[in-house]
């Protein structure tokens, strides 16, 4: 043992007696030559010198650090941050009298005082301190509670600086409470300090809410100056939309008779300065909607096709738009010009937020035109048709919310659909010519300036002309996103004219699910083709909608209809539904899919109507004791109305047998007889529809009952003045069938307005049965169009002279309107 332990004792004694081995080869030799040196001079050191310093022992304690308290900490840390940071010793000063400004309680008088102080603190630092998190909020709530004077001074110090704050992450806050508190005399002078630059906030993230905020403040003719910078340089150096005041409010009329060379102008800067806004998804601002609608509206087919595949490609973005009038028109329009997978994308957007799109003033117009337009309907039923189901009470009653019922029911009708909705759900028709896009249909002016859009013109402008027409030699430049889609668009067009694509078994393959093959995809851009053409027959897509199951749209409606008739019916919205229900949907489609459902409908507005008067009672409850009284719905605003406009459909030419029956049922059920008792009342226009039915039985047996009753006048004329509908109301709304065929496009790709305008409308004679107050009128087929000026003052003469010959008001006198709900 004793010789085994001393080679060990000898190697350890070898290696501390050597400690020059450890040492790093490279840097001994670099200090071998000051060795020679120092050695010639001096006798050498130590192994063990200065120059290897021991290591610490194991058991050397370090030395005790002195623990710091709470206050001592906080201290040291500002002091820290003081040396580090500017200003935080002022930010901390105006904190602390800001937590004394922020609760509610605190007088007025307090306020005033601590905002001179916070005021007096940030003099002369307030631009710097208006990017800092919690300083600009100090400052939001001195401009806020702060005197004029104080808030003249902020506005003075910021003035210079608002550009660049408003691209800041918190400075932004403060131009917009500048903004909001601004006078309307200052206005103007915010908006000179953003001028030249809208193109480049608009695509900022943080600049874009300020330009919201300054939009909603501004009048129209900055407003129209704020957009006009998207048309070109030279409106934003001459002011050449200011000076035109309110009366320009959109693109097209201030492109009206403008050359060709001209809108190719504006019409690239729009592109350029929306390309970045449109791809950042920055779609919230209201100008933002302004502009698009412009761009859709008078840009050539081939933009519009390219802006509609990045809009569509932006997700639920796209919803921040429906709200407004302009936004919700731009939807509509990305709708009807998008691609089947283009619309594919936007409906999986809006799954999930069709409760908040389908209530909303003009977010409903998007759901209806999604209904219309969309060939998909299995994910119409996924996306949209699950939730109208599951908020059918709700939206029976909704004031927007049940014109998306009635457009399944009887669509584009002008009785239910205002002018402006009416509008957007027929945006103009588009066609593209060839894959360059030199012929554009859509766009007003002479053949030949059409036509020009696509050539090199002499005088035109030559960066103009890239818009439309690309060079020789640049068609490596198509390699990108364009490129790419037309591509695809290609070899899905030489795939539909093969055959469709087999299926998969099991997972589909790798990729995003927008690329997958789509059958209603629009076929390659060779020759003349129409955007988003519809392939689909509006019938058959109105009947896969609403199904024919248990569990169908259809079926829930009509339980829903027939178990809450009483209170539908005296509703000013849900009476339309109910009507439109009992008499079994436009062209009887209702009745073909569930008639046992519109039998029930039918029978419960009959029983409604032979109630006695003693039988209607308001809702009760046990504490309350029974509710107050209400109209039988023969006498009731709205139930009479209804019926009186359930009774005129019968012999509309949009119905069928299905509402002639309705129609019996009631007279058997509830007016048979009993004529007498409501002749002289408000149910004078009911009795008075029946004698213009779709039933010649109801018709004879109920002229023979009130001629006797009906003194002073003849029985036709007593009749016509209870069913006559407002002139100007028949003259703008016309039928539906007239409405529909206006509105749908046919397979040629032109409308029935178009087609209308080629061929005159040939005169047609004979007796003309209107509905009455609120009714459809039953008008030719040939009529003339709604929107002609000619006929809208001739159908007002003609009933003001026919008013004057009976001498009767159209409706019945003391009866007075209610107000609305």
């Amino acid at each position: 043992m004793a010789n085994a332990a001393a080679p060990k004792a000898s190697s350890a004694k070898a290696s501390s007696s050597s400690p020059l081995k450890r040492k790093n080869p490279s840097r001994a030799a670099d200090q071998q030559p000051n060795k020679k040196q120092k050695g010639a001079s001096g006798p050498k050191k130590s192994s063990d010198g200065a120059r290897f310093k021991p290591k610490p022992t194991r058991d050397a304690a370090p030395a005790p650090r002195q623990k710091l308290s709470r206050q001592e900490q906080k201290e040291a840390k500002r002091e820290k941050h003081a040396k580090l940071k500017k200003n935080f010793n002022v930010i901390q000063d105006v904190v602390q009298l800001w937590e004394a400004l922020r609760p509610k309680n605190t007088s007025q008088q307090e306020k005033e005082q601590l905002v001179t102080k916070i005021m007096s603190k940030v003099e002369g630092k307030v631009l710097e301190l208006a990017g800092h998190h919690t300083a600009s909020r100090v400052i939001q709530f001195c401009a806020k509670h702060g005197t004029p004077a104080q808030r003249t001074a902020l506005t003075s110090q910021l003035r210079a600086a608002m550009v660049p704050l408003s691209k800041t992450k918190y400075g932004k806050h403060l131009v917009c409470k500048l903004i909001n508190m601004a006078k309307k005399e200052e206005v103007p002078g915010m908006v000179a300090q953003f001028k030249g630059q809208m193109a480049e906030l608009l695509r900022h993230p943080h600049a874009a809410d300020v330009l919201v905020d300054l939009y909603d403040v501004a009048p129209t003719s900055l407003r129209n100056a704020m957009c006009a910078e998207f048309y070109g340089k030279e409106f934003v150096l001459f002011d050449g939309v200011q000076t035109l005041g309110s009366s320009v409010t959109s693109l097209k009329q201030l492109l009206a008779g403008v050359a060709g060379a001209k809108r190719r102008s504006v019409f690239q800067h729009m592109t350029r300065a929306l390309q970045p806004v449109m791809e950042k998804a920055l779609l919230h601002p209201p100008m933002v909607h302004r502009l698009l609608r412009d761009f859709f509206e008078c840009a050539p087919a081939m933009s519009i096709e390219d802006a509609t595949d990045t809009l569509s490609a932006s997700g639920t973005d796209v919803l921040k738009m429906v709200h407004t009038h302009d936004g919700a028109a731009v939807a509509c329009m990305l709708f009807a010009y998008g691609s089947a997978r283009d619309r594919k994308r936007l409906l999986k957007a809006m799954k999930g937020y069709v409760r908040e799109t389908a209530t909303n003033e003009w977010g409903h117009a998007v759901v209806c035109m999604a209904l219309s337009v969309v060939d998909d309907t299995p994910l119409l039923n996924k996306c949209i048709i699950s939730e109208l189901k599951a908020m059918l009470p709700e939206l029976v009653e909704d004031q927007y919310g049940h014109r998306v019922l009635l457009q399944l029911l009887s669509p584009y009708n002008r009785r239910y659909l205002p002018p402006a909705i009416m509008e957007m759900l027929q945006p103009p028709q588009r066609t593209i010519t060839g894959s360059t896009g030199k012929m554009v249909t859509d766009l007003e002016g002479d053949e030949d300036e059409l036509h020009g859009l696509g050539s090199n013109q002499e005088g035109g402008d030559e960066e103009g002309d890239e818009l439309f027409v690309k060079p020789k030699g640049s068609a490596a430049k198509d390699k990108g996103k364009n490129g790419k889609r037309k591509q695809q668009q290609q070899g899905e067009a030489e795939e539909d004219d093969a055959g469709p694509r087999p299926k998969p078994k099991g997972k589909a393959g790798k990729g995003d699910e927008d690329e997958e093959e789509d059958e209603g995809e629009e076929a390659a851009p060779q020759g003349p083709r129409v955007l988003g053409l519809s392939k689909k027959d509006p019938l058959l897509r109105r009947k896969e909608l609403l199904g024919g199951g248990g569990s169908s749209l259809a079926h829930a409606l009509t339980q829903l209809c027939a178990s809450q008739a009483a209170s539908q019916l005296r509703s000013p919205v849900a009476c339309n539904v109910v009507v439109e229900v009992a008499r079994g949907g436009e062209a009887g489609l209702l009745e073909e899919l569930c008639s046992e459902g519109v039998a029930e409908v039918q029978q419960a507005v009959a029983e409604l109507a032979a109630r006695t008067e003693e039988s209607e009672e308001g809702p009760s409850s046990d504490e309350a004791g029974p509710g107050p009284r209400v109209d039988h719905v023969l006498l009731h605003w709205y139930g009479s109305r209804a019926l009186r406009r359930y009774i005129l459909l019968s012999g509309d030419e949009t119905s069928t047998q299905c509402a002639v029956r309705g129609v019996e049922l009631l007279w058997k059920t509830a007016l048979h007889g009993k004529c007498k008792r409501w002749v002289g009342t408000h149910a004078d226009k009911v009795l008075a529809a029946l004698l213009h039915c779709g039933s010649d039985t109801v018709k004879q047996a109920a002229a023979k009952e009130l001629r006797p009753l009906v003194k002073g006048k003849s029985l036709e004329a007593w009749s016509a003045a209870l069913t006559q509908q407002h002139p100007h109301h028949a003259a703008a709304t016309g039928g539906a069938a007239d409405a529909k065929a206006a509105s749908a496009p046919s397979r040629s790709g032109k409308s029935a307005v178009q087609a209308q305008a080629a061929t005159p409308a040939a005169a047609q004679s004979g007796k003309q049965i209107q509905a009455g107050a609120g009714g459809n009128a039953k008008t030719p087929s040939a009529a003339p169009a709604a929107k002609t000026p000619s006929a809208a003052v001739t159908a007002k003469k003609q009933g003001a002279a026919s008013a004057k010959r009976q001498g009767t008001p159209a409706a019945t006198p003391g009866q007075k309107k209610p107000k609305k709900a």
